[in-house]
C-alpha cells in the first residue's frame, strides 16, 4: 500500500480488539517491508498465528521464505534457553526473515527467552530490522503476573521501543488489549494503526496517544469512531509523517491463517515455502552450542559429569580442576552482567520518574502562570475603563502577508475584545513570527514563543477558540495563520527577534535535559552531527534513557530528525528564516 511507505521507517503500533483486522494489517506491512527486501523476525508468543506467511492466498502456492522456529509449524524446535543465540543470529543477518513460535514454551518461558534475546539483538545490532512483536503486552505489561525475570522482560521491550531505532530496529508492535500495554511502548511509536476497540478502557491509551501527536479536532474525530469501525477498517496516523487517515486496508497476498476456522479447513493442504532444515537445524545448533559453552549453569553440569567419570577412572585431576576453573570463571563473567543489567534497569526508572515529575511540575507552573496571566488582564481592564488608552491598530500590507505596523514602543501591550490572556499570549506569538517574516508558522513555532506547550491543553484550548473566533485559520496541516481581524488583534513588537532571543525563549520552555541535549546540537547547524557527540556534550551515556528520552521528545516537538543512522541534526524551525 501507498501509505505504508511514508510510515514504514518508524516504530508503529497496530491496535484492536479481536476480529477488528489487527493482525491481518500488520501481515501486510510485513508483506510490504518484505517486497522492498527488509528483513523481519517476528516473535509470536501464543497462538501461532504467523505461520501463513510461507504459504499463499489459496494456500496452492509458496509464499514468502520464513524459517519457523518452535510451535506446531516449526521447521525446527527450540528451547525457550536459546534466546542469545537466537537473537545473535537475527542481528547479524543469518536468519532475515524468521518466526519465532513461543505458544509451546512452558509458563515463564517467553520472559526467559527475551531477557537473552533482546540484548543479544541490542548488542549485535547489523543494519536494519524489522521486529514484530506480536500480543505486545505479553512482554511488555503494566500489571506483573509473577513470571520470573518478568521486569527485565518489562525492561528490555521499553529499551528496544526507546533505543532500538538508533541500532537498526524498526518495532511493529501489535495488541489486542492496550489497557495492558506499557505506555512507555506505546508512547514510542510514532505511528498508530487503530481499528476497532469497543472497551473504554483499552480506548483511553489511544486517546491520550492521539492528543500527544495530532490536532485536537482529528484526535476527537479518531476517538468518536473507534467503537464503530468496520472489520478490515482503521485510521492510520502519524504526526511525524503528517498524516491522519481512515483506510480500508485489502486482503493479505498470503495465506489467513488467522481467519475463522471453517469444517473442511481440516482438509485442506497448504502447500509452503521451501526450507532446508537440516541446515537450519545446523546453524541453531552451532549457535546454542557456543552460547552453552559461556553458559555457567551448563558448565557446572559438565563438572559434575566430569566428576562422576573420575569416580569411575575415566578423568584426570588436572582436567576436572581446569574445567571448575572454567566454570567458577564464566559464572563469574555472567552474574556481572546480570548485575550491570539490573543497575541499568534501575538507573532507567529512576530518570524516567524524574522526567515524569519534572513534567507534571511544568504544567503546575504552566497552569499557575496562564490564571496570573489572567488576573493582572482582568485588573488592566478595569484600569482602560476608569483611563482609556488610544492604540493605534495595526494593518496588513497590500499583498496581505506580514505586517507592517507595529505598536508603539511606549505603549504597553493591550488585549483585544473578548479574547483572555492566553488567547492574546498566541496571537501576539503569531504576530513575532510575522515580524521576522514567517507569515504561516508551525503550532510547534507558536507555543514556543507563546511559552506553552504544543501538546498541552493550555496551548489547544485557547488556539481552537481562537479559529472559532475567526482570528486564526490553519493554511496547511500544523500550521496557522492569522486572519485579517487577527492581525488587527495582535500585539506586534517594534523590532524583528535575533536568533539568540529566540533560543532563549526556547530554553524557557524545555526542560533541564532537553535543553542540555539540544544545545550542541543548534551548535553544530547545519551540520549533524552524532548521538555520541551529544550525549558527550550534554554528559549523558548515549544509550541510557536519560538521555534517549529527552531526545526523543525533542524530535517529537519537531526541533531534531534522525537524518541518517546514530546522527542528530537540528530542523529549520530553529532558526529565523532557517538561518
Amino acid at each position: 500500500m501507498k501509505i505504508f511507505k511514508d510510515i514504514i521507517g518508524q516504530h508503529t503500533a497496530v491496535v484492536g480488539k479481536t476480529g477488528s483486522g489487527k493482525t491481518s494489517t500488520a501481515k501486510l506491512l510485513v508483506e510490504h517491508v518484505v517486497a522492498q527486501g527488509a528483513r523481519v523476525c517476528i516473535l509470536d508468543p501464543i497462538k501461532s498465528d504467523w505461520w501463513g506467511l510461507i504459504s499463499s492466498a489459496d494456500g496452492k502456492r509458496p509464499g514468502l521464505p520464513f524459517q519457523i522456529l518452535g510451535g506446531p509449524h516449526g521447521h525446527v524446535q527450540i528451547k525457550e534457553t536459546a534466546g542469545k543465540p537466537i537473537g545473535e543470529l537475527v542481528a547479524g543477518g543469518d536468519l532475515p526473515l524468521t518466526i519465532i513460535d513461543m505458544a509451546d514454551f512452558k509458563p515463564g518461558g517467553l520472559q526467559t527467552f527475551f531477557t537473552e534475546f533482546a540484548p543479544a539483538l541490542l548488542r549485535k545490532m547489523r543494519g536494519i530490522l524489522y521486529l514484530v512483536i506480536e500480543e505486545a503486552h505479553e512482554f511488555a505489561p503494566k500489571e506483573r503476573a509473577g513470571f520470573g525475570g518478568e521486569n527485565l522482560t518489562i525492561h528490555f521491550a521499553k529499551k528496544l521501543a526507546t533505543a532500538g531505532r538508533s541500532k537498526g530496529i524498526r518495532l511493529i508492535v501489535v495488541t489486542q488489549r492496550t489497557q495492558s500495554l506499557h505506555n512507555a511502548v506505546l508512547g514510542s511509536c510514532e505511528t498508530l494503526i487503530a481499528h476497532r476497540l469497543t472497551l473504554p478502557a483499552d480506548q483511553t491509551p489511544v486517546k491520550e496517544w492521539l492528543k500527544g501527536n495530532v490536532a485536537k479536532d482529528i484526535a476527537e474525530k479518531v476517538s468518536r469512531s473507534l467503537a464503530g469501525l468496520k472489520t478490515g477498517e482503521g485510521w492510520v496516523i502519524s504526526g511525524e509523517a503528517n498524516i491522519a487517515e481512515l483506510v480500508k486496508f485489502p486482503r493479505i497476498s498470503t495465506y489467513d491463517n488467522s481467519a475463522t476456522p471453517t469444517d473442511d479447513d481440516h482438509r485442506h493442504e497448504v502447500k509452503t515455502a521451501p526450507v532446508d532444515p537440516a541446515k537450519l537445524r545446523a546453524l541453531i545448533g552451532e549457535a546454542v552450542a557456543a552460547a552453552e559453552a559461556d553458559d555457567p549453569i551448563a558448565l557446572r553440569r559438565r563438572i559434575v559429569e566430569l566428576e562422576r567419570q573420575a569416580g569411575k577412572g575415566g578423568v584426570t585431576d588436572n582436567q576436572l580442576l581446569e574445567a571448575q576453573a572454567n566454570g567458577y570463571q564464566r559464572a563469574a563473567n555472567e552474574v556481572s552482567a546480570k548485575w550491570r543489567q539490573l543497575v541499568e534497569a534501575a538507573a532507567t526508572t529512576v530518570a524516567h520518574s524524574v522526567d515524569q515529575m519534572r513534567h507534571q511540575l511544568q504544567q503546575l507552573e504552566s497552569a499557575f502562570t496562564t490564571r496570573a496571566e489572567e488576573a493582572v488582564d482582568e485588573a488592566a481592564r478595569f484600569a482602560d475603563v476608569a483611563q482609556p488608552v488610544e492604540r493605534r491598530p495595526s494593518k496588513p500590507n497590500v499583498a496581505g502577508s506580514n505586517p507592517v505596523v507595529r505598536s508603539t514602543p511606549s505603549m504597553p501591550a493591550k488585549r483585544a475584545e473578548g479574547v483572555n490572556g492566553p488567547q492574546q499570549r498566541i496571537l501576539d506569538a503569531l504576530a513575532w513570527w510575522a515580524s521576522v517574516g514567517v507569515g504561516q508558522p508551525s503550532r510547534i513555532q507558536v507555543a514556543v514563543i507563546a511559552r506553552y506547550s504544543p501538546s498541552g491543553g493550555a496551548f489547544q484550548n485557547p488556539l481552537g477558540g481562537l479559529r472559532t473566533m475567526g482570528l486564526i485559520e490553519y493554511p496547511a496541516r500544523g500550521l496557522v495563520e492569522l486572519t485579517d481581524d487577527g492581525r488587527l488583534a495582535a500585539n506586534y513588537p517594534d523590532a524583528p527577534a535575533t536568533v539568540a532571543e529566540f533560543h532563549a525563549r526556547l530554553q524557557g520552555i524545555l526542560n533541564g535535559p532537553q535543553w542540555r541535549i539540544l544545545a550542541p546540537i543548534i551548535s553544530a547547524y547545519p551540520r549533524p552531527i552524532s548521538r555520541a557527540e551529544v550525549a558527550a556534550a550534554a554528559g549523558y551515556a548515549p544509550d541510557g534513557g536519560a538521555f534517549q528520552n529527552p531526545l526523543g521528545s525533542l524530535r517529537t516537538l519537531g526541533l531534531i530528525d534522525y537524518p541518517a543512522g546514530g546522527m542528530v541534526q537540528a530542523q529549520p524551525v530553529l532558526f529565523i528564516n532557517g538561518r
